[in-house]
Order: structure tokens, then C-alpha cells, then sequence
């Protein structure tokens, strides 16, 4: 019995071992810019009206699942990072428990869903998900879709169909998925694509249209849901095609351009795959997955190209963005390990197997992760220095203060630094003036005059309460 339980079990302790092993400093990270605009952004609104936000999901209020989560953390635990961090690790941990769970489901296979979950536990290019709490926005929307299209799958694998409470439950997960951000709008395909795979229609006219009418319905409810969403977020006041870095190049020349550079981001390789050879590895993946008539191969398939629909025609990129779309790659890879195995006699156990794709994927995680840490670490602001520096030296400030920085570390001609002092005193309406933006001492009387001077804040000025 302890032997079946040590067969059992050591999986998952490898799994939080490779998982702390690689990412686990990300609970020592600090605030990022990400995360004083998000902050800040979120606690202008009454908490109330952004917690029912949710219920309106048409709106053009900017993802009100992640505003709760930040002011909920903000109010209960204060301007630490720390907490923030727990949190996400948390989430980063069940989701992977549900991606192991919906490729279990797919596959039928626990040793495919381990291995899925082994080549999902850690990712380089996800440096963000590990070291900034500004990506909670995807790991709350991942979660939800998950957790909708895994609740979907139990019902429909029993051969039953959803009733009017279960589909309640569905509609409620995927309208939190869409409120936490916008890549959730693909579950309708996800939906879709199963049942044409799993359950597709009888041949004729006759048989498509019972199809659509009874194994597609979970599919058209999604919609239902989707249509005003997506309406609302491009029409509506403040909507994403105001911000240029929203307004997709809808291009089949786009797609392929910016698909090629995620295939260089998830297999470690920037310049290997031109437009030719992405075209040729897809059409391979395509054909082994015919030749084997693998479902959990198809639907992977179909997963990674309409997954990275929501952001694959936008002007910028971050590998935050295919934390989704890795359920497809992750899919496809561990289901195409175990047919490899089994085609050759089961000779290598299993176990072996999984140890294996661990040992070769770690110097390759290694490698890329000195990369991707150099390159978020370059970008980080001293956040950490600042609220410590500002707890020494100026703990506290009247309501309303008007606090003047002679020099500071931050750099010129942004809000960080006043969202920042916001945060740490909780007072959105504090005045900063900064030297460095050309404001003066003379300009009015400030409560506080601070100077930044090698790596120490000095007050220069008499000033707080």
C-alpha cells in the first residue's frame, strides 16, 4: 500500500520541486510598474462598483476580476509585495493542477497529463508570471477558462447534457474569465472543437443540423456570451482600440509573423523558425496527428492556432501571453511522448520516461532563464529601495500632502513614482513634484522634501505630520 502511494504521489513532489526550484524566487519579487499603474487604476473606483463590474461583463471597465484581486490583497495585507506573490504562486499552482486535470480528461492518460503538466510547470519565457503580479490578470483568466472547460468536459464525458444549473455554473466561470482579461474569449472554439472531435455530427444536412442544435450548444451559449463582451471592450467609453498598442492588423501575413515568433519563445530558439519552416512544423503536427486519428492530438492542434487569436495581431508581444495557448502545445507534446513509448513494446517504463524529459528540458530552462531574468531584471524599477527608504525616513503624511523630490531614482517624465507614494501611504490624492520634471521648490509649500542620494532617501526640508 505505502508503495502504491510513494507510485502515486511522487510525481506531484517532483512537480513542486522542479516548479520551486526555477521559479520559486518569484515570491521575493517586488512591485513592478505593471503593478503601481494596475494598483492605482483600480482604487479610483469604489470597490463596490468594481466588484458588480463583474456581473456586467459588457463593459468597457478594465478587467474588473484582477481589480478585486488587487485591492482585496491591497486591503488586507498593505503595499507588500509579498502577499501578492503567495497569491499568484497559488493560482500558478492550481492551474496547473487544472491543466493536468483537463489533459487527463482529454487523454484519458495519466502519465500523458503528467507529462503535460511537467513541460507547463515551468517556462522561461513566462518570466513574468514568476516575478510580477501585473500577469495575475492572466493567471485569473486562465483559471477560470480552465476550470469552465474542465467542468464542462465531466458532464459531457459521462455521455449526460448540461441542465439549466449546470449551464448556469458554465456561463458564470467563463464570464469571470472574460472579466479577469481577454484572451478567455476562444472558450466557445475550445468548446466547439471538442464536440466536433469527440462527438461529430452524422453525415448529411440532416445530421449537421442535429449537431448544431444539440452537441454545438454549448458552444452557441458561450457565444451568446461573447458577442456583447467583445463589444462592449471595442466600443464602449475607453475602449482597447483607443490605446494603439490595442489595435490589431487583422492580416494572414500578421498571424504567421507573430505565431513564428511564440514558436521561437516556447522552443528556446529566436531564429530557427521563418515563415517556411512554421508553415512546414504545423503541417507535420497536422499530419502526425490524421495519421495517428489521435483526438487529444487534433484538438491540441486546433487548441494552439485559436488560442492566440485574442492577441496574435496586436503590435506587442509578451510571453505572458501564450501562458494559454501552452495547454495545446503541452497537450500535443505529452500525448506524442506516450503514443512514441507505446509504439516502441512500452520497453521504456513510464517513470523513465518522465525523468528523462525532466533531464533534458532542465539545462535548456537553465540556459534560457539567465536570458529572460537579465532581460526583466533590466526593466525593474527600485521599488523595493523606495518603500523602504520612505518608511525610514518619512513614515507618514497629512491627507492631501504636497511632497516635493529634489532627486529620486525613477525615471523622468512618468507616474511611477506617484503611484508609488499613493500606494505606500494610501492616499490617492498626494501631490508629487519631481526636480527632474522640472518643478521647483518655489512653485507652493510642501510637506515633505525628499532627496534621493546614493541609494538613501534624505529629508532636506521639514515636513511630514
Amino acid at each position: 500500500m505505502a508503495r502504491a502511494f510513494a507510485a502515486r504521489f511522487w510525481p506531484w513532489a517532483f512537480l513542486l520541486a522542479w516548479f520551486f526550484w526555477f521559479a520559486g524566487n518569484g515570491l521575493n519579487a517586488r512591485f513592478t510598474a505593471d503593478d503601481l499603474m494596475n494598483l492605482t487604476i483600480h482604487r479610483t473606483l469604489p470597490f463596490g462598483r468594481m466588484a458588480l463590474g463583474n456581473l456586467a461583463w459588457w463593459s468597457s471597465m478594465y478587467r474588473p476580476m484582477g481589480g478585486v484581486f488587487y485591492v482585496a490583497m491591497y486591503r488586507l495585507f498593505g503595499f507588500s509585495p509579498l502577499p501578492f506573490r503567495v497569491a499568484c504562486f497559488a493560482l500558478l499552482l492550481g492551474n496547473l493542477a487544472l491543466l493536468y486535470r483537463v489533459c487527463l480528461q482529454l487523454t484519458g492518460s495519466r502519465e500523458a497529463a503528467l507529462l503535460a503538466a511537467l513541460l507547463d510547470g515551468y517556462h522561461a519565457s513566462f518570466v513574468t508570471l514568476y516575478y510580477s503580479t501585473g500577469t495575475v490578470y492572466e493567471l485569473l483568466s486562465f483559471c477560470f477558462y480552465l476550470a469552465a472547460f474542465q467542468y464542462y468536459l465531466g458532464v459531457r464525458q459521462t455521455g449526460a447534457r448540461l441542465k439549466p444549473r449546470q449551464w448556469a455554473l458554465l456561463v458564470a466561470l467563463y464570464i469571470a474569465a472574460l472579466d479577469s482579461k481577454e484572451m478567455a474569449v476562444t472558450l466557445p472554439l475550445a468548446l466547439g472543437c471538442y464536440e466536433l472531435i469527440w462527438h461529430p455530427p452524422e453525415r448529411g444536412f440532416r445530421g449537421l443540423a442535429r449537431w448544431l442544435g444539440r452537441e454545438a450548444l454549448g458552444m452557441w451559449i458561450a457565444a451568446l456570451v461573447t458577442v456583447p463582451y467583445v463589444i462592449g471592450k471595442l466600443t464602449g467609453p475607453g475602449n482597447f482600440l483607443t490605446n494603439p498598442a490595442y489595435r490589431p492588423d487583422i492580416t494572414a501575413i500578421r498571424y504567421l509573423r507573430t505565431f513564428r515568433l511564440y514558436l521561437g519563445l516556447i522552443f528556446y530558439h529566436d531564429r530557427f523558425f521563418r515563415n517556411s519552416y512554421a508553415i512546414l512544423f504545423l503541417a507535420a503536427l497536422l499530419a502526425l496527428a490524421v495519421w495517428r486519428r489521435s483526438r487529444p492530438l487534433m484538438f491540441a492542434w486546433c487548441f494552439v492556432l485559436f488560442s492566440v487569436l485574442p492577441f496574435i495581431f496586436l503590435p506587442h508581444y509578451s510571453g505572458s501571453f501564450i501562458y494559454l495557448p501552452m495547454l495545446g502545445w503541452t497537450l500535443y507534446a505529452a500525448s506524442a511522448l506516450v503514443m512514441l513509448r507505446q509504439a516502441a513494446g512500452n520497453r521504456i517504463p513510464a517513470a523513465v520516461l518522465f525523468l528523462a524529459v525532466a533531464l533534458g528540458l532542465a539545462p535548456l530552462h537553465v540556459r534560457a532563464s539567465k536570458k529572460t531574468m537579465e532581460e526583466f531584471s533590466s526593466a525593474q524599477l527600485p521599488t523595493r529601495e523606495m518603500i523602504a527608504e520612505l518608511k525610514r525616513v518619512q513614515p507618514a503624511l497629512p491627507r492631501g500632502a504636497h511632497v516635493f523630490f529634489v532627486d529620486d531614482p525613477f525615471p523622468p517624465r512618468n507616474y511611477w513614482l506617484l503611484f508609488l507614494v499613493q500606494g505606500f501611504y494610501d492616499d490617492l490624492t498626494i501631490d508629487v513634484q519631481r526636480a527632474k520634471d522640472g518643478a521647483s521648490l518655489a512653485d507652493r509649500h510642501y510637506d515633505a522634501v525628499l532627496r534621493w542620494t546614493d541609494g538613501r532617501l534624505l529629508r532636506v526640508a521639514p515636513g511630514g505630520p
